[in-house]
């Protein structure tokens, strides 16, 4: 397929890997958000990939890329890489009828991600659930309480307790806030209650 043979109307960035990123924030904290973001900005920047003023069949240069690779070992550290097969599956998905040659790249790509669809088991333990916390720069405090550890963190109108017990983790989330109506609060304990 030549250069000129690849024709699709969704920029690989703004409208594939930013939306799936978007629909999963939630999930991931916003400084890894950013960081995602960022390399692949700065990766746009170089591989001239965008369907504004570049070639989206660069994307295949960008997938047997340094920077692909840095992306990847980013996601693996974090226990992400399931947000980069969500961006490859879009992108598979949106390029296949206009632009095989990136559709199969991406494909590949996919493969290398090393992804198992075993059930990973993660260690649940206080010391496990302070190293993650660390890692993501929360403030938090180890405290006791009849005869127990837990974990209380504190963000601004947030207290959160987490507790572990039999592998599990147990949690209690307080929110402080003002209303102008009981209706509103009301309201918000409903929302609560959703999650």
């Amino acid at each position: 397929m030549s250069l000129d043979k690849c024709v699709t109307k969704k920029d690989f960035i703004r409208h594939i890997a930013n939306r799936v990123i978007v629909e999963s924030s939630g999930k991931i904290p916003v400084n890894v958000i950013e960081e995602l973001k960022s390399k692949m900005a700065k990766a746009e920047d170089k591989f001239k990939f965008s369907i504004y003023g570049g070639n989206p069949l660069k994307l295949v240069d960008f997938f047997s890329s340094e920077e692909w690779a840095d992306i990847v070992e980013y996601a693996r550290n974090i226990n992400v890489e399931w947000l980069l097969e969500a961006i490859l599956k879009k992108l598979i998905e949106e390029y296949k009828d206009g632009c095989l040659e990136v559709a199969s790249k991406a494909s590949e790509a996919m493969k290398t991600l090393g992804l198992k669809k075993t059930e990973i088991i993660e260690e649940v333990s206080l010391e496990s659930i302070i190293k993650r916390l660390k890692f993501y720069g929360l403030k938090f405090e180890v405290k006791r309480e009849n005869g127990a550890e837990y974990i209380e963190i504190e963000e601004p109108l947030i207290k959160i307790k987490l507790k572990v017990s039999e592998g599990k983790i147990s949690y209690t989330i307080c929110k402080e806030g003002k209303a102008s109506t009981l209706d509103a609060i009301l309201a918000l304990t409903q929302r609560i209650r959703e999650i």
